[in-house]
C-alpha cells in the first residue's frame, strides 16, 4: 500500500479515476480499496487536495469516497 506522498500523487489518482468512470462507468474495487488506504494514511492536507481535485474533475466518483467500505472497517479491527 502506498501513501499518497505529495501532491502528483493525488493528481494521478484522480486522473486515474476519472478514466475509469469514463471508460467504464466505475471504479473497480481493487483501486476503491488501495484510494482509501491512501486516504487513511496520507495527511490531512494532501486528502484535502484529494476531495478538491475529484470534486471539481469527477464528482460522480465521490460517492465511492463519502462513506469507507464496511469491509475495510472490519479488516482494521482483525
Amino acid at each position: 500500500m502506498k501513501v499518497w506522498a505529495g501532491y502528483s500523487d493525488v493528481d494521478v489518482a484522480v486522473k486515474t479515476i476519472a478514466t475509469s468512470m469514463k471508460e467504464v462507468g466505475m471504479i473497480p474495487e481493487v483501486l476503491v480499496r488501495a484510494y482509501w488506504k491512501s486516504i487513511e494514511k496520507s495527511s490531512r492536507g494532501i486528502v484535502q487536495r484529494f476531495y478538491e481535485k475529484l470534486t471539481a474533475q469527477c464528482p460522480e466518483a465521490l460517492r465511492y469516497f463519502a462513506q469507507k467500505p464496511i469491509e475495510l472497517e472490519l479488516e482494521k479491527e482483525e
